[in-house]
């Protein structure tokens, strides 16, 4: 049994991705149209968070997030900055486990997910976290006091391995079991959990919707 502390300075918190502002979604679309460009999206996510770190201080809570508004999805960019892991396009639908509710949802509507990540060396942190930014955009507008309460989300260890069919997780001639696969991503999460808390983090969630 754990003997970790449980005494977090609240009583109930949110799963942290927030519903994205009409006029944010709007605008991504329109970038990925091509009709639009990206020069000022920086700037939109910062309104828009601002906005809603108003609206979680105005309700009393206290895990505070930027609602994930900097990602396209919740999974964020953790894997795809990984040594070793690599982004894929319209991937062959054959590579995935049909029963895996997120890949279900996607056969539900007779579409397949149009990206994935995949390993494809060994897999290790670059030393350099794609989360630092949002981290320390939040610290600037979040009181000092209250930056212990400020909450990052992380995609489960196993998101993608499992969205894979047997030996389509990764190459054999890179790990001939799913230990060693997992010990490698075991020792990024490590390091990527250190920069945050070097940097202030105190509140950190492993987001695992597959369980739910």
């Amino acid at each position: 049994m754990s003997t970790a502390p449980r005494n977090p300075p609240f009583r109930a918190e949110h799963l942290g991705s927030l519903l994205r502002p009409s006029r944010l979604l709007n605008k991504r679309h329109a970038i990925q149209q091509s009709k639009d460009s990206d020069t000022d999206l920086p700037q939109l996510e910062d309104d828009c968070i601002k906005e809603i770190v108003q609206v979680q201080n105005a309700c009393g809570i206290h895990s505070v997030s930027d609602g994930e508004y900097r990602r396209h999805m919740f999974w964020g960019t953790f894997f795809p900055t990984l040594n070793g892991m690599k982004e894929i396009f319209n991937p062959d639908p054959e590579i995935f486990r049909e029963y895996v509710p997120d890949i279900a949802a996607f056969l539900e509507d007779e579409k397949v997910p149009g990206e994935s990540v995949i390993c494809d060396g060994k897999i290790s942190h670059t030393g350099q976290s794609s989360y630092i930014g949002q981290f320390e955009y939040l610290k600037t507008i979040v009181p000092k006091e209250r930056h212990g309460e400020i909450k990052m989300t992380l995609a489960a260890p196993n998101w993608y391995h499992l969205r894979y069919k047997e030996g389509k997780a990764y190459p054999k001639e890179v790990y001939s079991s799913d230990e060693e696969y997992f010990g490698d991503i075991a020792k990024a999460y490590q390091t990527e959990l250190r920069i945050l808390y070097d940097a202030g983090l105190r509140n950190a969630q492993v987001d695992d919707p597959n369980l739910a």
